[in-house]
Parts: structure tokens; C-alpha cells; sequence
């Protein structure tokens, strides 16, 4: 084979889509600088660059969530109740409100999504809360800052101290016009399975907590997530880089007494995020995929006429 019929031959196989599955970036965990939220205090620009928020058609914003990788998007499987069907859903990239007004934002389309097949859609409290967003195409590296994932066994200790943001409620009411975040210490989960039954007589017996969650937040309330702020990260700072180790996902109204905010513990879910990236390669062409399949087909048929070539 001649030295362009080669250069060809690779450049091709390169530029095919799908020879490789997605892997988790290398770099995350930088922050710019250095939910519904109540009790929070605005964001600064920058702070949080993998921040995302998941919008549904006719509503606007309706979750939150964390790019952990250029194609892909950490969320919570209860924010698909109502569809899971992609063409309803976007995800918009950049800012600090929810307005598509700001500079530097982009509402990028969802070509899948994939949910933790355990999650029960019937149970608020489910286990396995957690879904992955796959966007139609690759965003550029100068658009966001992917978070750290945990590794699958990392110690999540108590009292640790992290960070949860959002668009959510402020005061239980409506949705905040700004990022908002709140710093939030982590909680044992034994400590949290007794502060939810605390007040509690209409669910004896139950098991609030289970494996697959993480607490965080406040014996006294005041401070906490909110509606609105599902699917967003909860993050903590682990060798000099920004790691999520909770997904918002649940709890009994917003800062009340007893009641912190609970969410799923994402060391519990890297395997499944891990081989679901690797399964379901996003394509490098930048191609929208609602467009036909020329492209890919074209690839093809231009390999072969370099193949033949070098016979």
C-alpha cells in the first residue's frame, strides 16, 4: 500500500463513528474560580462549568444536571417521569440563569437517554435514581469543565464538607433566577434513617435510607435543595479536584427540621456509567443525528475505493 493510500485508509477508520465507546475525560474537576436551593447564596460565573440544565418542551427548566463528559449529562431518573422520549427534552449549556438571553449558551438537542434499570417509577424514595443523557452532539472543549466521577468504592465520610447548586425553589415557591449554591456537610446514613423517622408515625418500619443514597445537610434545616433542583451535582473537593458523589434526588419538602436533602450516591453507579458510555459512542463528526446516515455510509464506501486501490 503506497504511503497516501495508507494515510487515507487511516484517516477514514478514524473518522468513523463508533469505533470507540466513550471513556470518562481524564481532566475534570476545575473550577473557574479558585438548588432549589434554600438558604443558598447566588453562584459566581465560572464556578460551576459543568452545571447544566435539563429543559422540557413547553416548560422551560424542569432539572438539573452535570456534564461528565463532552456527549454526556449526570442527572435523576425521576426528572423522566412523565417521558422518556429524547425529542422532548434539551439541555442548556452555560449561564447562570435560565434564560436564553445570557452570552455563551447553547441549548444542545438529546439523542438518548438511559435510566438506572432498577429505578421504580411509582416510588418518590426509589433506589437507583439515576439517569445519563446522551446529547446529539460533542460540545467543544471551550464550552465546560467536565466533574470528576468517584471512584466505585471512594469513602464518602461524615462531615465532609461539599457543595450542592441549582435552579430550584428558594422557599418552597418558585424557581430561582439564578444559580444558586449552598455549601452542605455529608451525614452517616444511619444518622440520616433517624432523623426521617423523627416525627414520623405514618411509616413505621420503613427504610428511608438505602445503600445506593447519600445524605447531606442539616438536623435543623434552614438549608437544603429544593424542587427543581433534581439531578443536580453534589460535589466535594478530593485531591485538589471537584468530584460528584450525589445526585439530587429526593426528600420531605425543603429545609424542614429532620428532614435533609437525600441523593444518590454516585460510587454506587460508576460501573453502570462507566460501560453505558462505552456501549454508546458518541459520534466525533459533530454530525446531528437526526440527519440522514450519508455520512457514515459515504466513509465507507470511500475506504473501500481506497482498499481497492492498494490491490
Amino acid at each position: 500500500m503506497k504511503f497516501w493510500e495508507r494515510s487515507i485508509f487511516l484517516l477514514l477508520l478514524q473518522s468513523l463513528p463508533g469505533g470507540h465507546g466513550d471513556v470518562l475525560p481524564a481532566v475534570c474537576g476545575h473550577s473557574g474560580n479558585a438548588g432549589r436551593i434554600v438558604g443558598g447564596q447566588d453562584a459566581q460565573k465560572g464556578k460551576w462549568p459543568w452545571q447544566v440544565s435539563l429543559w422540557m418542551a413547553g416548560e422551560g427548566h424542569i432539572c438539573g444536571g452535570s456534564l461528565i463528559h463532552p456527549g454526556w449529562v449526570l442527572t435523576a431518573a425521576h426528572c423522566f417521569r412523565r417521558s422518556q422520549n429524547p425529542n422532548f427534552y434539551q439541555v442548556k449549556v452555560g449561564g447562570l440563569t435560565v434564560s436564553l438571553w445570557e452570552g455563551d449558551v447553547t441549548l444542545e438537542y438529546v439523542r438518548n437517554i438511559f435510566v438506572y434499570p432498577s429505578f421504580l417509577w411509582t416510588d418518590p424514595m426509589s433506589s437507583g435514581d439515576i439517569a445519563l443523557v446522551q446529547l446529539d452532539t460533542l460540545l467543544k472543549p471551550s464550552q465546560f469543565t467536565p466533574i470528576c466521577l468517584p471512584e466505585a468504592q471512594a469513602p464518602l465520610n461524615p462531615g465532609t464538607g461539599c457543595w450542592v447548586t441549582g435552579w430550584g425553589s428558594t422557599q418552597e415557591r418558585d424557581l430561582s433566577s439564578v444559580l444558586q449554591e449552598l455549601a452542605v456537610p455529608l451525614l452517616g446514613s444511619e444518622e440520616c434513617e433517624k432523623m426521617y423517622h423523627i416525627r414520623n408515625i405514618s411509616l413505621p418500619g420503613k427504610r428511608f435510607i438505602q445503600s445506593d443514597m447519600l445524605c447531606a445537610g442539616f438536623a435543623e434545616g434552614q438549608k437544603d435543595s429544593c424542587q427543581g433542583d433534581s439531578g443536580g451535582p453534589l460535589v466535594c473537593v478530593i485531591n485538589s479536584s471537584w468530584v460528584q458523589v450525589g445526585v439530587t434526588s429526593w426528600g420531605f419538602g425543603c429545609a424542614r427540621l429532620y428532614r435533609p436533602g437525600v441523593y444518590a450516591r454516585v460510587p454506587a453507579y460508576v460501573d453502570w456509567i462507566q460501560r453505558t458510555l462505552a456501549e454508546n459512542p458518541t459520534d466525533t463528526c459533530r454530525c446531528h443525528s437526526r440527519a440522514s446516515g450519508a455520512h457514515p455510509l459515504l466513509l465507507v464506501v470511500l475506504l473501500a475505493l481506497a482498499l481497492s486501490g492498494a490491490l
